[in-house]
């Protein structure tokens, strides 16, 4: 038994090495997540804007937040979020969890 335990944490080992070779190969020839940078440039143009963002949350409900952008780059977006009748607060929210925008 110990021998499939040794046999499993060796076979780990290289997948683990090929999976870092793959990401690195994507990273050299600009292969990476076409959608989050696009989601950028359409954030960056509703700076100062308000807007509905649709988010996945981590354990995978959807929900919207009508939020106002303040700054945004290629992976997150800080906005000022409405969080009650007059509370406000400022959130980092990364791209990758925004499945939809809605511009009021």
């Amino acid at each position: 038994m110990e021998y499939f335990g040794i046999f499993s944490f060796v076979m780990v080992l290289v997948l683990m090495g090929r999976v870092h070779r793959l990401e690195r190969v994507l990273r050299e020839n600009g292969i990476g997540s076409v959608r989050a940078a696009g989601l950028g440039d359409q954030l960056r143009r509703q700076v100062g804007q308000t807007v509905e963002l649709t988010l996945e949350t981590s354990d995978g409900d959807i929900m919207g937040k009508t939020c106002r952008i303040l700054d945004t780059d290629e992976t997150w977006a800080l906005v000022l979020a409405n969080e009650g009748k007059k509370n406000e607060c400022e959130k980092l929210i990364r791209l990758d969890s925004v499945k939809q925008i809605k511009v009021k």
